[in-house]
């Protein structure tokens, strides 16, 4: 037996998935239309006080899969592997390492 879906249901799955696409895409469009850092904001390091370990870092993925790593601080994109080695003067710890992953579970 299969099972009968009626019309408001289909109408309702589809457009929410028409809009979730629309939001997506304008998430995507912003990033992607910042530019990379200058040369001179990051300064190389080798301690753990990366871009990566930053309160500001944040990473998704563009249209075509591919990872776009950014600072929304200075609003712009980190050129790929700059992220492990260099940090920028505004760096600050993640707050996960202050007060736990899920503070309010406890």
């Amino acid at each position: 037996m299969g099972i009968c879906r009626s019309a408001t249901y289909w109408y309702w799955t589809m457009s929410t998935t028409r809009s979730e696409e629309a939001y997506t895409d304008q998430i995507f469009d912003q990033e992607e239309e910042w530019q990379f850092l200058e040369k001179g904001i990051l300064k190389k390091t080798c301690s753990a006080r990366v871009c990566m370990t930053c309160q500001h870092f944040n990473y998704s993925s563009d249209k075509h899969c591919r990872t776009i790593l950014s600072c929304h601080v200075h609003r712009r994109l980190i050129p790929h592997g700059d992220h492990l080695i260099s940090r920028c003067h505004l760096w600050i710890q993640q707050r996960e390492s202050e007060i736990g992953w899920c503070p309010e579970v406890a």
